[in-house]
């Protein structure tokens, strides 16, 4: 009997080693079809951003306004005209 159930224990051990390689396989496409599919959706994202990029520049769109110019007319603020001294 015991060379029988070693016989048994060892064809449950070949038996669950496969089972582990075929989920190990399987898993392995799975993971490399899942990583296929975040690049097309990372290569679309960034295609997507370069596109707005190239569309909308946002200095363009909001000038920087320099203080030194707003406010280079000294005679106009600092010495006004109704001043009471």
């Amino acid at each position: 009997f015991r060379q029988s159930d070693a016989m048994v224990d060892q064809l449950e051990r070949a038996e669950v080693a496969e089972e582990k390689r075929a989920v190990f396989r399987a898993l392995t496409r799975l993971r490399g079809a899942a990583i296929t599919s975040f690049d097309g959706i990372a290569r679309s994202q960034t295609g997507n951003i370069d596109e707005y990029a190239r569309k909308a520049q946002w200095r363009k769109q909001h000038p920087i306004h320099h203080l030194a110019q707003e406010e280079s007319d000294t005679e106009r603020w600092a010495f006004p005209d109704s001043t009471d001294f």
